[in-house]
């Protein structure tokens, strides 16, 4: 048996990295059902059902969610230009919201 005996550590990480926007809470649609308005984040799971786009709250004190596109998701014949046009389009189909798209890159570690 081999017996690891310097630093160990058990931490995760992970990435957000599309072809989007960062979208404030308040601008999100927000449905009810019944007396009591849904989760941002539940509202934004429906929004976005059938298309390519993905979001993430990030930071969990952070008063927004990015959302976008991920490059896997790039066409092979598509350019960068009809991509980032795209992904600005499914935004606006989706959420109701003309915004401006770019790069977006985010990482958390959690230890």
């Amino acid at each position: 048996m081999k017996i690891k005996s310097d630093f160990i550590t058990n931490s995760s990480s992970s990435s957000f990295v599309v072809m989007g926007a960062h979208i404030d809470t308040d601008k999100i649609t927000i449905v009810k059902r019944g007396d009591i308005e849904d989760d941002p984040y539940e509202v934004m799971e429906d929004l976005l059902k059938g298309s390519d786009l993905s979001f993430s709250t990030g930071c969990e004190y952070d008063d927004g969610m990015m959302v976008g596109i991920c490059y896997t998701a790039m066409k092979d014949d598509e350019t960068l230009s009809e991509f980032k046009e795209r992904s600005k389009q499914e935004i606006k189909n989706a959420l109701h919201i003309d915004t401006e798209v770019g790069h977006i890159e985010e990482c958390w570690m959690d230890n």
